[in-house]
C-alpha cells in the first residue's frame, strides 16, 4: 500500500498554487516503482466542495518527487481552498478512498490543509488529511503530519485493523467467537477499549464510529497528543460512543486514569516493529490485564523483520495465549516481490481469563441486530 504525501505543502499567491508530492510506503523507506495516473484538484474545503481547477499528472517509475502547479490567473477562486491529489481510477475528484474491497487500496489519496490568500494564509499547515470510507459508509477522516516523524503518520497495520473491524461488524468476515462476543457486548453495556501506541488514532476512532456505546481511551507518548486530539475533534462517533486521549509511556507505571478503568479490549497496531520496545509493551499489557482479566488483546502488524518475533516469545512467557489469528490482504506492486502482502491480526487472552457466554448477533436486511437484551433492542435496534 502506498501513500501520496506532500514533500512541499501547497503555497499560494495571486498567480499560482504549487506543491511537491511523492508516493511512498507507510514508513517512507521506498517509493512507488510503477507508473500511476493521478488527478490533482483545487477545491473548496467542504466534503462536497466545488472544484475550481483540475489537472492530470503522471507518476513514473523511478520518480522520487512530482511537482504540481496550478495557474490562478484565469480562475476566480472562492477562498479558502485545499489541494487534493489521488489516483485517477479511484474517482480522484472526490476526497474518499474506499476500504470495501477484499484488499486494501493500492494508493491512498491526500488532501492539504486550507489555503486562504486574502486572509494571509499563503502556505498550508503541515498537516494533511485522508478520508477513508468503510463498509459502514461512515467516512473516517484522519489527519496526519507531513514532517519527518513517522510516529504521527498513518501506517499500514492501522488501516488494515480499521478495515478488519469494519468487516467483522458488517459480518463480512468469518466468525471469530472471542472477538464477536466482545464486540457484541456493547448491546447491553458500554464497550471499553484501550488503544496502545495510537499515533494518529485511526484504529480507536474507527471503532468509536462503528460500535455504539463504545468508549475508547487512545494512548501514546505526549508528542502524539496534538494530532490525536485533532482527529478526535473531527470524528463522527456512533450513538453514545466517545474517545479520549491519555498519555501513556510503556516504560512507566500506568497513569491513574488508565489504571482505574476495566477494559473489554486492548488494541495495538504496528507496535512491534521495534523489538527494543517489546519488553515494555508486554509489561504494560500484563499490568492492564491484571486489572481487566477478561480483556482480549487485538494486535495488528505488518511483518517487517524477523526480530519482531521476540514480542510473541515475551507474550507466551508472560502468560498470554493466542486465541486466533486473521489477516487483511495488502496490494502488491508488480515490481515488488519482497514486501509484506498482508496485515497479520492476533487475538490474545490471558491464560486465566474467566470464561463468558458468547453474545450472538444476526443480520437482518443488511443491518446488525442484537436480540439478547430488551435494553439493547430499545437502544440499538437497526443499523450499527
Amino acid at each position: 500500500m502506498r501513500y501520496i504525501r506532500f514533500l512541499k505543502v501547497p503555497r499560494a499567491d495571486s498567480k499560482s498554487i504549487s506543491c511537491v508530492v511523492t508516493i511512498t510506503s507507510d514508513l517512507g523507506e521506498d517509493f512507488l516503482a510503477e507508473d500511476v495516473a493521478l488527478s490533482a484538484t483545487v477545491r473548496g474545503p467542504q466534503d462536497c466542495g466545488d472544484i475550481f481547477l483540475r489537472k492530470s499528472l503522471k507518476w513514473t517509475a523511478g520518480m522520487r518527487a512530482l511537482p504540481v502547479k496550478f495557474d490562478l490567473r484565469h480562475c476566480d477562486l472562492d477562498w479558502p481552498v485545499v489541494v487534493h491529489v489521488g489516483q485517477k481510477d479511484q474517482l480522484a475528484d472526490y476526497f474518499e478512498t474506499h476500504l470495501t474491497g477484499s484488499e486494501l487500496p493500492a494508493v491512498i489519496s491526500v488532501t492539504s490543509a486550507p489555503l486562504n490568500v486574502p486572509a494571509g494564509i499563503c502556505e498550508a499547515e503541515r498537516k494533511v488529511h485522508r478520508r477513508l470510507v468503510p463498509l459502514s459508509n461512515r467516512p473516517l477522516k484522519i489527519w496526519e503530519e507531513t514532517g519527518e516523524s513517522i510516529a504521527r503518520h498513518i501506517w499500514d497495520a492501522g488501516v488494515g485493523l480499521a478495515a478488519f473491524f469494519d468487516k467483522i461488524i458488517a459480518l463480512q468476515y468469518e466468525s471469530l467467537p472471542l472477538l464477536d462476543s466482545t464486540l457484541s457486548s456493547a448491546t447491553y453495556r458500554k464497550l471499553n477499549v484501550l488503544e496502545l501506541g495510537c499515533g494518529c488514532g485511526i484504529v480507536g476512532i474507527s471503532l468509536a464510529q462503528l460500535v455504539p456505546d463504545c468508549h475508547v481511551w487512545m494512548t501514546d507518548l505526549p508528542e502524539a497528543q496534538e494530532i490525536a486530539q485533532k482527529n478526535i475533534d473531527a470524528m463522527n462517533p456512533a450513538m453514545a460512543s466517545t474517545v479520549k486521549f491519555e498519555t501513556l509511556d510503556w516504560d512507566r507505571p500506568l497513569p491513574k486514569p488508565i489504571e482505574n478503568q476495566v477494559y473489554d479490549m486492548i488494541v495495538a497496531s504496528d507496535c512491534t516493529y521495534n523489538p527494543d520496545t517489546s519488553p515494555a509493551l508486554v509489561k504494560t499489557l500484563q499490568a492492564l490485564v491484571a486489572r481487566s482479566p477478561k480483556a482480549i488483546v487485538v494486535l495488528a502488524m505488518k511483518s517487517r523483520h524477523e526480530s519482531e518475533g521476540i514480542f510473541f516469545e515475551l507474550m507466551e512467557r508472560a502468560g498470554f495465549m493466542t486465541a486466533t489469528t486473521a489477516r487483511q490482504p495488502l496490494p502488491r506492486e508488480e515490481t515488488d516481490y519482497h514486501s509484506a502482502t498482508k496485515v497479520d491480526i492476533f487475538i490474545f487472552h490471558y491464560k486465566t481469563r474467566p470464561k463468558t457466554a458468547d453474545q450472538p448477533f444476526f443480520m437482518v436486511d443488511g443491518s446488525v441486530e442484537f436480540w439478547q437484551s430488551s435494553a439493547a433492542e430499545q437502544c440499538f435496534q437497526g443499523t450499527v
